[in-house]
């Protein structure tokens, strides 16, 4: 895997926060603990606008019964959004959207 070499300038307080989690995390240095909280903060992001995407389509069930989301429901249908980007119509069509 290419990789790339970057410089990042931290506050002294978000720093000290970020060592303490990556002992308390088990996490084997500081660079590993950047890495997942950027991988976590990318997902976060695409699971929200997944949501987004699937809220702006909600308008099309007009006169249609539809089915309550409750967090579990909701959590599902981002990871299955996030993992099959190009599948959301078949997605939507079995949340009965």
């Amino acid at each position: 895997m290419e990789t790339k070499l970057i410089n990042v300038r931290l506050p002294k307080k978000l720093y000290r926060e970020g060592k303490e989690l990556v002992e308390q995390d088990g996490f084997a240095n500081f660079q590993e603990f950047i890495k997942d909280a950027i991988r976590h903060s990318v997902q976060e992001r695409k699971k929200d606008q997944a949501f987004i995407n699937l809220y702006k389509n909600l308008g099309s069930t007009k006169g249609k019964e539809r089915k309550i989301f409750t967090k579990e429901v909701k959590d599902k249908l981002a990871e299955e959004l996030i993992k099959n980007l190009d599948k959301q119509k078949e997605l939507f069509n079995r949340a009965g959207l």
